[in-house]
């Protein structure tokens, strides 16, 4: 596709300071676009070079306003329609109040007055944008006021001006309040676009330097000058320069340690073997040089842990930021949220200020921002977000985590910012929460598809960095596969870990013969679920040990445990504490001990990656499903889903009930009322196989009918 840039850089002024370095600033800019950028590059104003038949901007010339407007006119509206377009502008920028007193931004030319006369508006360039047909655009601004393109014309504006096919990319010197400024050499914002697209920044795959590439190394390169540059972005990264792909070092040394995760996210000590995702951080990272909060959005399966944990943090450890230990909400979200911050409040008495911060202050965040180390940048994780709809936290303490976690973009200069990753459709319970939901449609990043390059390095180049190879043929059966499964990323790493454990051991190759003997993408991770679930050495290659019937049993239960039934079919994971999991075997020590080893013991399900385990703040285990991919990824256990629904979700209004009164001081009025006591009355016996807490939703049932509370609950405080 055709490419065209119109490269402006303006020195002479008649009312104004000349600015002679914006010329050389704007030649340079040309040069490198027209040999590294594929443009044809039209300079203004320019003198023709007839030796080497080009023109060349030059300092001796004005721009004039009429010739400046009818040169953006000519450019977006029939030069450059269809094609991909840049602008890029050097030279004095200015605000001067319209009639009715509201300030507008100007582009300065040679001839305009410091109210406006003669001068390029951001209005006109807006309008002129929103009547051509681009296939692409990218506007640099080198000026003062730059920002006011971004923070007025076109913010107030909604960018209305592009329709959904066009990809567009912009970027300002600075923000409407400040001034580019100038070092010896010229613009230190268009000194930053130099150094961000030379050959020692370019992919060293493909060579390639794109506009997300570009934003993120501007924004570290100008932290500390005194000035920020601005980015507003959508559609796909667009390609700004390319230069010859480095070769890459072959290696020879044959690896055994497994690139592949299997169930598991990928984590910042996995970050070498995470390949696929380099734009989608670079977005995430340029949101959070402007925003606060950044939620990343996608359905399950899409990856977006491993993105933050395997992608993003790694690469902000080599900038200014602090990334606090990510946490979970979990079933207690405010408790959670005190262990990322506990390491700034040691000792007894300020842990308990934390606290108290946390459960009663109004403006609790800032608060603690108040109380950390003068850090330069702090950023706080939370991933699984939807884990707040889900951990059976009440209402109360939903809403006082939300409200926290987004006061962050209301404090000044803050210090911290908060990502966090959720699921798709959790959208809906956002809804209930104002300031979320206002984030969400504002910042949030949302997961595209793993598609064509990218795909295949996911698949290819971990086992290259282990001296493996993967089977062309396997990586064209892959790539046909995943396109009839939707969230098929834990399905492709579960099969890619089995595979590496299967592979051809003398050529060191995956291939495509174990592949189909697997049963592809969604076999392997059912036949493996099923060998753990029938056997105890599952591992073997014709296992024989079969598990007890009792075994069996236990599974089954722990499984259904460890999900939330939803409406509908779509059950989410609930992590739960180990010791809550063990009632499963009643009060029976040895039968205890039994079911603590079926869990993560030798030949447990911790073991076979059906499960993980860890512990919470208080040092307690807990166990959760390895992914939810097993949810719908081992038949088994989806045909388990289909039995009892209703009593299930039953028994989580149950239990959701029981903590809201333990949370409320078990006060009367937040017993069973109404119809959940009267179907729970109905259905006691049929429920007692579902209850996670059968002993507690036992005794707050009998509670509930005792006539005198205080007297018969006090076993309860």
């Amino acid at each position: 596709m055709a490419r065209y840039a119109l490269v402006l850089g303006i020195a002479k002024y008649d009312n104004f300071t000349n600015l002679p370095k914006a010329v050389n600033d704007a030649e340079q800019i040309a040069q490198l676009l027209r040999e590294q950028g594929r443009f044809d590059v039209q300079p203004l104003p320019s003198k023709l070079i007839e030796s080497e038949n080009r023109w060349q901007i030059t300092l001796d010339k004005k721009l004039i306003g009429k010739e400046l407007g009818q040169a953006l006119r000519i450019f977006l509206l029939e030069k450059a329609k269809g094609a991909e377009a840049l602008i890029y502008f050097a030279g004095h920028g200015f605000e001067a109040p319209s009639l009715t007193g509201e300030a507008k931004g100007y582009l300065a030319t040679s001839d305009c007055n410091k109210d406006g006369q003669n001068a390029s508006a951001f209005d006109d360039l807006n309008t002129l944008i929103g009547k051509s047909q681009l296939s692409s655009l990218v506007v640099l601004l080198d000026c003062c006021y730059a920002g006011s393109l971004l923070e007025r014309s076109f913010i107030k504006s909604g960018f209305s001006v592009f329709n959904s096919k066009q990809d567009y990319s912009l970027i300002t010197a600075s923000r409407a309040f400040e001034r580019a400024r100038e070092d010896a050499e010229g613009g230190i914002f268009t000194k930053a676009i130099l150094k961000g697209l030379a050959e020692d920044k370019a992919d060293k795959a493909t060579g390639e330097i794109n506009v997300n590439d570009l934003m993120s190394f501007i924004s570290r390169e100008l932290k500390g000058s005194g000035q920020e540059a601005i980015y507003m972005g959508g559609g796909r990264s667009i390609p700004l320069v390319w230069y010859p792909p480095k070769k890459l070092v072959v290696i020879t040394e044959v690896l055994e340690e497994c690139p592949y995760r299997g169930l598991e996210a990928f984590d910042k000590q996995h970050a070498k073997f995470f390949f696929g995702r380099q734009k989608v951080v670079n977005h995430i990272q340029q949101k959070l040089d402007l925003a606060k909060f950044v939620p990343i959005i996608g359905a399950s399966g899409s990856g977006k842990s491993s993105v933050v944990r395997a992608g993003l943090i790694p690469q902000l450890d080599d900038s200014e930021w602090q990334v606090l230990e990510p946490i979970k909400p979990g079933f207690e979200p405010l408790n959670n949220l005190r262990g990322a911050f506990k390491q700034f409040f040691q000792g007894a008495k300020k842990e308990k200020q934390l606290k108290d911060l946390i459960d009663n202050e109004q403006n609790g965040l800032s608060a603690i921002i108040e109380n950390v180390p003068d850090l330069t940048k702090l950023l706080l994780v939370v991933d699984q977000f939807e884990e707040v709809f889900t951990g059976g936290a009440s209402q109360q303490e939903k809403q006082r985590f939300i409200d926290l976690l987004t006061q962050v973009v209301e404090i000044t200069d803050s210090r911290l910012a908060v990502v966090i990753t959720m699921r798709a459709d959790f959208l809906e319970p956002c809804l209930q929460y104002p300031s979320l939901t206002h984030l969400i449609q504002t910042q949030a990043v949302f997961m595209p598809p793993l598609t064509g390059v990218d795909l295949k390095d996911t698949i290819a180049e971990p086992a290259k960095l282990q001296g493996h190879s993967v089977e062309e043929g396997l990586v064209l059966k892959i790539l046909e596969d995943v396109k009839q499964e939707p969230g098929f990323l834990p399905l492709l790493e579960f099969a890619l870990t089995k595979l590496w454990e299967k592979r051809d051991q003398e050529k060191h190759q995956l291939t495509l013969e174990e592949y189909e003997k697997l049963g592809g993408l969604t076999g392997a991770l059912n036949l493996h679920a099923e060998n753990v679930y029938h056997y105890q050495d599952y591992e073997e290659e014709s296992p024989t040990t079969e598990r007890t019937q009792q075994e069996k049993e236990w599974i089954e239960r722990i499984f259904l445990r460890l999900v939330r039934t939803r409406e509908g079919e779509k059950d989410t994971r609930q992590r739960q504490p180990k010791a809550r999991l063990l009632n499963i075997a009643g009060d029976d020590a040895n039968q205890q001990q039994k079911l603590s080893e079926l869990l993560d013991g030798e030949p447990g399900l911790v073991k076979g990656r059906l499960l993980v385990t860890g512990k919470d703040e208080k040092g307690e285990a807990w166990i959760d499903l390895a992914h939810e991919a097993l949810i719908e990824g081992w038949e088994q256990f989806a045909q388990w889903r289909q039995q009892g629904r209703d009593l299930r979700r039953l028994s989580d209004r149950l239990e959701d009930t029981w903590r809201e009164w333990l949370n409320k001081r078990q006060d009367d009025k937040y017993l069973m009322q109404g119809g959940l006591l009267a179907e729970v009355s109905d259905s006691w016996q049929q429920l007692q196989v579902y209850l996670k807490l059968p002993q507690e939703d036992e005794d707050f049932y009998i509670c509930r009918h005792q006539r005198r509370w205080a007297d018969n609950c006090q076993w309860w405080s």
